[in-house]
């Protein structure tokens, strides 16, 4: 989609004709999408064929984000953003899985055809809108979709770019507790993978971004220096377990950021209508913290603007009452 649609990622520079006519069986993004399930039906035959392995686990990193209307005449484009994007891909593939992988970064507000920054929201450098309950949520509706599959679920990537490492901290967390709440009502999650070790290039961002637990000092021989995410990441992981206290602390020094109007830099560029354009910025602006409670199970969004809660779907989770998290 960022690529044949939008022109944002490289390998896409679609003209208007394009865009306009990708969504269509003979447009451009429909048939990425008709190569590359025939790819990796492929590449899972000979992976099953040729591996010495008894028995091979082949999957897909599927890309999700949440999306939500900005307005009611906004419900219609995210209905079909949805039908595009969320199960056809992987439908077209459901036979050739031994997992499903789920990349997950956060919610979209969508707005015409544009996106929307939601002023009282938090959002990564990136532009993608914090909301854990939103993986939550997705692992639910996919498993829902495709238990018929008996296969697991893997999180292949989820993480934010944040250089000041304030909102890295409780995000790591909150979709911990997402995935475990996930796993308590019964989807079979055998993995979790941060994004990312260390800051990285970003395909329409570049250096500017950073998603990195660790650090990398450009300017003094790519040194890495470990953030605290890095160390509480690592407590997590090696424990098993997120503390209460933990988790306390990490949102107690975000609010005390937020409460002291403190700025980070934030990537996208937006118009004086508040739509981000899918393109990173060169030099960041800088955005101040937001006084939002979005912590799992606490985010608050109204019934008419939630495209999921009309199949019946809870809008807020209530948090495990038992912190621990069950190690693989």
């Amino acid at each position: 989609m960022l690529t044949y649609c939008a022109g944002a990622w490289p390998g896409g520079h679609p003209d208007m004709l394009e865009v306009a006519t990708s969504a269509l069986p003979t447009g451009v993004f429909q048939q990425a999408m008709h190569w590359m399930a025939i790819a990796h039906s492929k590449a899972y035959d000979y992976i099953h064929e040729k591996s010495t392995l008894p028995n091979p686990i082949v999957g897909v990193a599927h890309h999700v984000s949440f999306m939500r209307p900005y307005g009611l005449f906004d419900v219609a484009a995210v209905t079909l953003a949805n039908s595009l994007t969320i199960f056809p891909y992987v439908d077209s593939i459901s036979d050739k899985l031994d997992f499903i992988g789920i990349n997950y970064y956060g919610q979209e507000v969508i707005s015409g055809s544009g996106l929307k920054l939601v002023e009282t929201d938090e959002y990564s450098e990136s532009g993608r809108g914090v909301y854990p309950d939103g993986l939550y949520r997705t692992l639910l509706q996919f498993h829902e979709k495709y238990k018929h599959l008996n296969v697991p679920f893997i999180i292949t990537e989820n993480g934010v770019s944040d250089e000041t490492d304030l909102i890295r901290r409780p995000y790591i967390l909150e979709h911990l507790l997402a995935v475990y709440a996930a796993m308590i009502m019964g989807v079979p999650v055998i993995g979790y993978l941060f994004w990312t070790i260390s800051d990285n290039w970003e395909w329409a961002d570049g250096y500017g971004p950073k998603f990195g637990l660790v650090a990398v000092d450009r300017a003094d021989g790519l040194a890495r220096i470990p953030r605290p995410s890095y160390h509480l990441f690592s407590k997590v992981v090696t424990s098993g377990r997120i503390t209460r206290e933990d988790r306390a602390q990490a949102w107690s020094d975000l609010q005390r950021a937020a409460e002291d109007k403190k700025t980070r830099p934030f990537y996208r560029a937006v118009n004086k209508h508040g739509f981000m354009y899918a393109g990173g910025l060169d030099e960041p602006i800088m955005r101040p913290y937001v006084l939002r409670d979005w912590r799992f199970g606490h985010y608050e969004m109204e019934e008419s603007l939630d495209t999921l809660y009309t199949y019946g779907e809870p809008q807020t989770t209530a948090l495990p009452s038992n912190d621990k998290i069950p190690s693989s």
